[in-house]
């Protein structure tokens, strides 16, 4: 049986979170808004803060497999230095991409509260 190396299954899970992106988008429609509806927004909010999670615990699963190849480095081969590098990148990637995430979910949150304040 041909087993994935850990970086591979690292991005195999990656590939599985929820679309980031996607939900930035909706973020950004109703804050742009004139008069969005609250089920809306705590629909979203919802999702964002799903999305935040699932970023969370990608960002973890890296940066304790970013630490055991660190630990394993001295006198390894190339391939493991490359890897160290990949998934030191794939740390600071999740790190902007939850940094976004949540300054947009900040702004969403408070629509959210003078929606029910109304």
């Amino acid at each position: 049986m041909n087993t994935p190396c850990p970086s591979r299954i690292i991005m195999l899970m990656a590939a599985n979170t929820p679309d980031r992106d996607a939900v930035l988008e909706d973020i950004r429609t109703l804050t742009a808004a004139s008069a969005p509806r609250l089920d809306q927004v705590e629909r979203t909010l919802a999702d964002g803060y799903a999305c935040a999670l699932s970023l969370e615990a990608l960002r973890l699963r890296l940066q304790g497999r970013l630490e055991q190849q660190a630990v394993a480095l001295e006198g390894s081969s190339g391939l493991a230095v490359e890897e160290v590098a990949e998934l030191a990148q794939g740390v600071a990637r999740a790190d902007e991409h939850l940094a976004e995430l949540r300054t947009a979910l900040a702004e969403l949150a408070k629509i959210s509260r003078r929606l029910r304040e109304r």
